[in-house]
C-alpha cells in the first residue's frame, strides 16, 4: 500500500503538469457549463430541458475525458515507452502503477464533480442535487465504467497516439447518444433506448434523476454495472503490460 500511495503521489505531480490535459478535463466541462448557462439563461425549463441537465452534462463530459483519453494515453504512453516493462523488473509491480493511475483519477473525477456542481450553485444558481445519496452513487458508477473503459482502450492500442485516436472515436457517438447535442427527454423516441443502455448516456440521466431528488432508473444503474463488468474483465484479458 505504501508503495502505492508513493506511486499516487508521483503520477499526482505528473498530472498537474500536463497543462492540455488539465484543461480538457476542468476547464472544458466548466466553460460549456458556463456558455450554456448563460444562453440558455431561464429558458430552459420553458423548453423541457431538466434542470440537471447542463450540469449533468459538465459532469459527464469531465469524467469521460478522464476515462476514455487521459486514463488510456498516460498508460498507453508508458507501455509504449517501456516503463512498464522495466517496472516488472522491480520491487514496484507494474500492477500497482495501474492501480496509482486508477486511484488518481477516480480523485480527479471527484474534483470534477465538486467543481462542476459548486460553479453551477455559486456562478449560477443552479439546484444542488436532490438526492445526494443518490447523486453519490451514480456519479461513483458513471466514474468507475468510464475509467473500465479506459482500461480496455489503454490494453488494446500499441501507442499514445492511438488511444486518442480510439478514444475520440468513442467520445463524440457516446455524447450524441447520451443526449449532449439533444437533451435526452427530447430525443427522438428511436434513440432513447441508446441513451438508457450506451455508458455516458445512463451515467448522465442517472446524474438527472437524482439531481431531481430521485433514485436513478434501475437500467440506468444496471447498464453502467455491465458495462464496468464487462470493461474489467476485457482489460484483465487483454492488458499488456509491454
Amino acid at each position: 500500500m505504501s508503495q502505492t500511495l508513493a506511486l499516487t503521489r508521483i503520477e499526482t505531480k505528473l498530472f498537474l503538469r500536463d497543462w492540455p490535459g488539465l484543461f480538457f478535463v476542468f476547464v472544458l466541462p466548466l466553460g460549456l457549463l458556463s456558455v450554456f448557462s448563460l444562453i440558455g439563461g431561464d429558458d430552459g425549463a420553458d423548453a423541457g430541458i431538466p434542470a440537471g441537465f447542463l450540469p449533468s452534462m459538465a459532469i459527464g463530459i469531465g469524467i469521460a475525458l478522464l476515462g476514455l483519453a487521459t486514463l488510456p494515453m498516460i498508460l498507453a504512453g508508458y507501455r509504449e515507452k517501456g516503463v512498464l516493462r522495466r517496472l516488472s523488473t522491480t520491487p514496484v509491480r507494474p500492477a500497482k502503477l495501474l492501480m496509482a493511475q486508477l486511484l488518481l483519477h477516480l480523485v480527479a473525477a471527484a474534483l470534477v464533480i465538486v467543481l462542476i456542481v459548486g460553479a453551477g450553485s455559486l456562478l449560477f444558481g443552479a439546484e444542488l442535487p436532490g438526492s445526494p445519496l443518490q447523486f453519490g452513487v451514480s456519479a461513483a458508477l458513471y466514474s468507475v465504467s468510464q475509467l473500465a473503459i479506459g482500461l480496455v482502450i489503454a490494453g488494446l492500442v500499441p501507442t499514445a497516439k492511438t488511444a486518442s485516436l480510439v478514444g475520440n472515436l468513442l467520445l463524440f457517438p457516446s455524447m450524441f447518444f447520451a443526449g449532449v447535442w439533444t437533451p435526452g427527454d427530447v430525443m427522438p423516441e428511436s434513440l432513447r433506448w441508446l441513451r438508457d443502455v450506451t455508458p455516458m448516456g445512463a451515467g448522465m440521466s442517472g446524474l438527472q434523476d437524482s439531481w431531481a431528488g430521485g433514485w436513478p432508473d434501475p437500467v440506468h444503474l444496471i447498464a453502467l454495472v455491465v458495462a464496468t463488468v464487462v470493461c474489467v474483465a476485457a482489460a484483465a484479458r487483454f492488458f499488456r503490460w509491454e
